[in-house]
């Protein structure tokens, strides 16, 4: 891990008069795994939708690279390097699986102004349908490649949203909840997944997980969350070992057993 690639400075978000973000602070370092963590209502998803620009902050500074993106929309945070997973799967029913990631290869390409082949052909280029199919196989949906979406079990499902990240050539991924609604064989073949996307591509990643034993087996550093505020931010043990940290998710009570 080296260099500070993300920063997020006091954020808060309210919706109406429902402060549900009371200045929160984080930083992520180039090339680790950065969990949030908290019970439900602890502000969470709130906190990943304002990061990665699906909905705007009311006060407060995000930083990535160095640039100030506070203000900037979810899309134009992907042109910067952001890429995005939710807890329900988004992807193109309708399209195969293999149309689903060339979607993504040629939005990145338009975008970086990267060679799509000829203007005026109708089908994808053979590079980027190389490109694709490379990116599924990596993930061993190749076979499937030719298959609606809607078809596809819940699992891969997921990974083929994971793919269509990997396809924007992100520097950062934000995973929401990524394992959320698996089977404990999918859960493990997705926590390897990352593990190995972070390890051969050095991606940064961001995500939040209910799941502590995905958790504590990917994650660099912690950050516990409740009511919309920071209880706490280290490693692992370090997480593991504070009393608030106990207290939130077991009681004042049992804590005191």
């Amino acid at each position: 891990m080296s260099a500070e690639l993300l920063r997020v400075d006091d954020v808060r978000k309210n919706y109406g008069p429902i402060e549900v973000l009371h200045g929160v602070s984080l930083s992520v370092a180039r090339g680790e795994v950065f969990a949030i963590i908290g019970p439900n209502g602890a502000g969470k998803t709130t906190m990943f939708k304002v990061m990665t620009g699906e909905v705007p902050s009311n006060g407060g500074s995000i930083h990535f690279e160095g640039r100030d993106v506070t203000r900037l929309p979810a899309h134009e945070r992907v042109r910067e390097g952001f890429g995005r997973t939710f807890q329900v799967a988004r992807v193109f029913h309708d399209f195969t699986v293999l149309d689903n990631v060339i979607a993504a290869v040629e939005a990145r390409r338009r975008n970086r102004r990267e060679p799509l082949g000829s203007r005026w052909r109708c089908a994808p280029s053979a590079e980027v349908r190389e490109e694709a199919m490379a990116l599924l196989a990596d993930v061993r949906l190749d076979p499937m490649a030719g298959e609606a979406a809607r078809f596809l079990s819940h699992g891969d499902k997921k990974r083929l949203e994971f793919v269509i990240a990997l396809a924007g050539r992100p520097s950062i991924l934000m995973l929401d909840e990524p394992t959320a609604g698996m089977s404990p064989s999918d859960r493990a073949d997705i926590a390897q997944l990352v593990a190995r996307t972070r390890e051969e591509r050095g991606i940064t990643v961001v995500m939040t997980e209910h799941d502590m034993d995905v958790v504590f087996g990917l994650a660099n550093r912690i950050m516990v969350m409740n009511y919309g505020e920071v209880v706490a931010t280290g490693s692992v043990d370090e997480v593991r070992c504070d009393p608030k940290v106990r207290e939130v998710y077991l009681g004042k009570e049992m804590v005191g057993a």
